[in-house]
């Protein structure tokens, strides 16, 4: 228990030396048939979450149908895109360290490929053997250079975003809170559907605060939907520019610029391997 003076010291602390956020261990990874048999057994009929999913459903499935893909319109399909819009996409901490590592290792990647592609072209891409006389040109390698530069920077421009906020409960499920735009749905009921969908996932209670109503009179959810969506949209920015600069047509980055913000109920698909 905290003594007087102990609160004291705390309301005395300068934000730097407030104690941090509480971190919480993410639960192991649930398949879809798994969690939507966890589900099946919270939405119990008539309940304002049931509903709301309803709600979500037919609004997505309308839109499917309206542009000429009714095969995405089955309750089936639309429950496959909540799943997709809301799993956590690193099952622990260790899992998190190996993407951390891979990322910093491309971020530092880039400038030795730079200065490499640098140098070649000072050369004319034609290097020559020590002690030998002739040499011979390597324009293929120069291609391959600059296209893995290319590819360095344009995974930079979606993952190197050092303001976004660190992973916790909501940012799982951003996407699928900002996908309620043009439901008719109001947040509380957003956030009490989500929470139980989160639920089926394995968070905790005290996590799930989160979506509770103080989340809704503060304004937490609204504030974090609002910056997640300027985000998505400097992204969008910069892939249209990186496109443009570099003349690439859409085909030419299929399934890169297949991002969930652009047609929230679709199911991501995978890139290229």
């Amino acid at each position: 228990m905290l003594t007087v003076t102990d609160k004291q010291k705390q309301l005395q602390m300068s934000p730097s030396e407030t104690p941090a956020k509480k971190k919480y261990p993410l639960p192991p990874q649930v398949d879809f048939d798994t969690w939507k048999a966890r589900i099946a057994r919270r939405l119990k009929p008539g309940t304002s979450e049931l509903n709301t999913l309803y709600r979500w459903v037919e609004h997505h499935s309308a839109y499917f149908v309206q542009i000429g893909h009714s095969e995405l319109s089955s309750t089936d399909a639309q429950l496959e895109a909540v799943f997709e819009l809301t799993q956590p996409e690193i099952a622990s901490e260790h899992e998190r360290r190996k993407h951390d590592f891979a990322a910093t290792k491309i971020r530092g990647l880039l400038p030795e490929i730079e200065a490499t592609i640098g140098a070649l072209k000072a050369t004319g891409s034609n290097i020559v053997p020590k002690g030998g006389t002739y040499g011979r040109r390597f324009n293929n390698l120069q291609r391959s250079l600059e296209k893995a530069a290319s590819e360095i920077r344009w995974a930079l421009i979606i993952t190197d975003r050092p303001y976004v906020r660190s992973a916790d409960v909501l940012s799982h499920c951003i996407l699928f809170l900002a996908s309620f735009d043009g439901c008719g749905v109001s947040e509380p009921d957003a956030l009490a559907l989500t929470s139980l969908l989160m639920k089926a996932y394995g968070f905790s209670d005290e996590e799930l605060e989160v979506f509770g109503k103080r989340s809704v009179e503060t304004g937490t959810i609204r504030k974090r939907k609002k910056a997640f969506l300027k985000v998505s949209s400097e992204i969008r920015n910069a892939q249209d520019n990186f496109r443009e600069s570099h003349g690439k047509r859409q085909s030419d980055l299929s399934g890169v610029f297949d991002f969930p913000w652009r047609n929230p109920a679709l199911p991501r698909k995978s890139g290229p391997d």
